[in-house]
């Protein structure tokens, strides 16, 4: 196997990677798409109230799960071209990644959901993961210390 394991982490990119999904989910899910979403999930004003005293915890929990698909990404996209990525082999990872991981998983899970809510929250939802995983590939194209 040799060096196969060796996977030499750029952490400030992680870092920045995890700060930008968090940014993208604030404006995709405030300004962008939040009122819709918020209809479409069935937030009522007591919902909104019960989730907000919870908020400190949901971004931590956030924050930890953007850095491990950061993480992640930052090792598809080694293997994907280790030693020569590119910008167009990190935005391609990235978008195969959301392909292959995001699209199915959340298409099943809105498939077979009891609500049966509209197809446009699977739209909303699995569009922030797209442009969050693009906004990745790009960082860690521009952050080069592979």
């Amino acid at each position: 196997m040799g060096n196969f394991f060796l996977v030499p982490i750029n952490f400030f990119a992680v870092l920045i990677c995890s700060v930008s999904n968090m940014v993208v989910g604030f404006l995709w899910y405030g300004p962008l798409f939040g009122k819709n979403w918020e209809k479409l999930v069935g937030f009522t004003p007591e919902k909104l109230a019960k989730a907000k005293e919870r908020m400190k915890k949901t971004y931590f929990a956030m924050f930890v799960s953007s850095f491990i698909t950061a993480y992640t990404l930052f090792h598809f996209i080694w293997y994907a071209a280790s030693g020569s990525v590119t910008l167009f082999i990190s935005v391609k990872t990235a978008l195969w990644a959301w392909i292959g991981f995001v699209m199915p998983i959340s298409l099943t899970k809105h498939l077979f959901s009891p609500d049966k809510k509209p197809v446009s929250i699977l739209f909303i939802e699995t569009g922030y993961h797209l442009i969050s995983l693009i906004m990745m590939g790009m960082i860690f194209n521009f952050i080069k210390q592979f």
